[in-house]
């Protein structure tokens, strides 16, 4: 009797866990609540802006459309890919991702700063929040596939920055000014932790669209796709 007893637990424990696994929403992703390294998205979203703003225009992995950038700097637990120059048109990289790093990737975003001038400046955290939503209006498609396995639910992935410190060149800078080398910005967007893959051969592709409006009258769009090779 106890042995059918013990067959039966087990039996309804496997049942659980196989619901769970089948049900759970993006068991690839870090849920947006997540403590991640010890950091929440927001504040990974703050290291991927200082990360991208330190380089000049010239060596900046964001105008890289080959991928032979993408090892630049990617020291940490987490690896950044980057956004689109190119708009709609689709970006391909390639890149090689060592094993045991998670992906931090932006699907659409946007960051206003003390450095910057027009709608883009600002003088606080508060105006910087507030900056930072307004470019994120008339986001209205968002898709993310990982080895063709489509993402759900990603309008909860939207995340603000606090408000951060960063450097950039004194020129030829991704903010597009000149002289200041420091300031303070506040980042807003949508964004994806990957959990680390295993090795081999792993394809996301990210495409989002943003329809136009006041601060931006053409819209946006993002259109990537990295095929990464994880290695031992």
């Amino acid at each position: 009797m106890k042995l059918r007893t013990v067959f039966v637990f087990l039996l309804m424990m496997s049942f659980a866990l196989l619901a769970s696994a089948q049900y759970a929403p993006n068991p690839m992703v870090f849920q947006p609540d997540e403590n991640i390294y010890g950091l929440s998205y927001g504040d990974w979203t703050a290291t991927w802006w200082q990360y991208l703003m330190q380089y000049t225009n010239d060596v900046n992995p964001y105008n890289d459309t080959t991928g032979a950038r993408c090892n630049q700097d990617q020291g940490g637990p987490v690896f950044f890919l980057v956004g689109s120059p190119t708009g709609k048109d689709l970006t391909t990289r390639y890149c090689t991702v060592p094993e045991g790093k998670a992906l931090l990737i932006p699907l659409i975003n946007a960051e206003c700063s003390t450095i910057e001038g027009g709608t883009f400046h600002i003088a606080n955290g508060a105006q910087g929040h507030a900056c930072a939503a307004s470019w994120l209006e008339g986001v209205d498609k968002l898709s993310v596939t990982i080895d063709g396995m489509k993402v759900t639910g990603l309008s909860n992935y939207r995340f603000q920055s606090p408000f951060y410190y960063f450097n950039v060149p004194p020129e030829n800078n991704f903010t597009g000014t000149v002289g200041p080398t420091e300031g303070w910005s506040v980042s807003d967007g949508y964004w994806l932790m990957v959990k680390p893959l295993r090795p081999g051969v792993h394809v996301i592709h990210v495409y989002a669209h943003q329809m136009p409006f006041e601060l931006q009258p053409s819209g946006a769009f993002q259109n990537f796709t990295y095929v990464l090779t994880v290695s031992r």
